[in-house]
């Protein structure tokens, strides 16, 4: 399961965009048969980054949007793999849907080249309404100071499993997890980190954990430079050095052969291995992820926003649409719409979570681990930025260099593609 936030993405960085949005202007012109998809004016068009089996069910539900409303509702799914560039290829000729679904840190960047409206500005109570019912965490990374370009649609969260007849007890914090993993290495068995292997997305709750962070509060230095940053590292480099593989090895074939009977990855391997490992079927369990120094368990989350094209000549509806999806029965009716498959998400709606049909036990600690879980950093540089964050984790754990030298050379780029892409933004 690929995204950004999570999956991955294709960003154009900030000091080539004009050049870039210049020439896919010239390329829409060439393509024949562009424009405008509406058909009529009671008809709102949504593109959704994920399966088509997520869209169809977009549709399905939305048939009691037009009985409310009277306006019909169209969803064309879009692979993860070209979304991002489809999507700058829209905004560039002018071709752009009513509705759009995309990952977390899009919004900024769209939003900015005038692509998506500022919700807040447009609809600034019902925002703040919507606001008071989302997880706190992934709430954050689609805000850009008093700017809002997306309301979360969706969340996944990074949550540890343990088999129970090899490991009784989930380890509870950092030395813990050591002790366990020591334990395990000494039978010849490991641990896995399913989820950010060797990439920021893994060592970002080392990292908060620790009582670190990627940037300052202001979100204007790189503050990876820390002892805090370096002591994530570390311990993270000292998990692959006592039994955590540095190749991927799906955590179904770990968990069922018992080779690796813990792991840390996301909530979506609940199904996952519901249904490849049926085997082991109540010899497993999820718990929060240990705590770390600073008294935290932080997760990663990661999700989609929708947001509303500024081309949209629907935007009221079009809003009034987002909001429909957001009540609790249609986030429930899309939770079990995706249960059988292994792009299920969570509900982003704390109210929803009341409804969910999931067992009570996995239910309390998803919810719990969803309050202490964050998104990526919602600054516009972060996406350009990320790789050097990823640089030093496989400097640090695969040719055993020094955390805090490695995390200042990446301080000092991540820095150096922050301040460009301020400068770029002022002019």
């Amino acid at each position: 399961m690929s995204m950004l936030n999570c999956r991955g993405v294709d960003i154009v960085t900030t000091g080539r965009k004009a050049v870039a949005i210049f020439i896919l202007a010239i390329a829409v012109l060439l393509v024949p048969g562009c424009g405008r998809e509406k058909t009529r004016e009671d008809h709102l068009v949504v593109w959704h980054v994920g399966p088509e089996s997520q869209a169809r069910t977009i549709v399905e539900i939305s048939r009691k949007f037009t009985e409310r409303t009277g306006i019909t509702v169209s969803c064309k799914a879009i692979a993860w793999g070209n979304a991002h560039s489809k999507y700058l290829t829209s905004i560039a000729g002018g071709v752009s849907p009513d509705i759009g679904s995309m990952g977390l840190t899009w919004g900024m960047e769209f939003g900015e080249l005038g692509a998506l409206i500022d919700l807040r500005e447009h609809f600034p109570q019902d925002v703040s309404e919507l606001e008071k019912t989302i997880f706190p965490g992934i709430l954050r990374s689609t805000r850009i100071g008093d700017r809002v370009y997306g309301i979360p649609f969706d969340l996944s969260q990074h949550i540890m499993y343990y088999r129970t007849d090899i490991v009784p007890y989930p380890p509870r914090n950092w030395e813990e997890f050591l002790v366990t993993l020591k334990a395990l290495q000494e039978d010849k068995r490991g641990a896995l980190i399913d989820w950010g292997s060797l990439e920021w997305i893994g060592y970002a709750p080392f990292l908060w954990q620790a009582g670190g962070d990627f940037y300052d509060d202001t979100l204007t230095r790189v503050t990876l430079d820390t002892p805090e940053a370096a002591m994530a590292l570390e311990y993270m480099a000292k998990l692959y050095r006592t039994g955590v593989p540095r190749t991927q090895i799906p955590l179904e074939q770990g968990m069922r052969t018992g080779d690796y009977p813990l792991a840390i990855s996301g909530d979506w391997k609940i199904i996952s291995l519901k249904v490849s490992a049926p085997e082991i079927e109540g010899k497993w369990e999820i718990a929060s992820l240990p705590e770390g120094p600073a008294g935290k368990r932080t997760a990663f989350l990661g999700g989609r926003i929708m947001s509303v094209f500024s081309l949209s000549e629907m935007k009221q509806e079009a809003w009034e649409f987002i909001k429909f999806l957001f009540e609790p029965e249609n986030q429930v009716k899309m939770y079990e719409a995706a249960f059988n498959t292994e792009d299920a998400y969570l509900p982003p709606n704390m109210d929803t979570w009341a409804l969910l049909p999931m067992d009570e036990k996995f239910k309390g600690i998803l919810e719990s681990q969803a309050m202490d879980g964050r998104g990526a950093p919602p600054v516009r540089a972060w996406d350009s930025s990320s790789r050097f964050v990823n640089h030093a984790v496989q400097m640090v754990i695969l040719r055993n260099a020094d955390p805090a030298e490695e995390l200042k050379k990446a301080t000092e780029a991540m820095q150096a593609e922050l301040d460009r892409t301020r400068a770029a933004i002022r002019r």
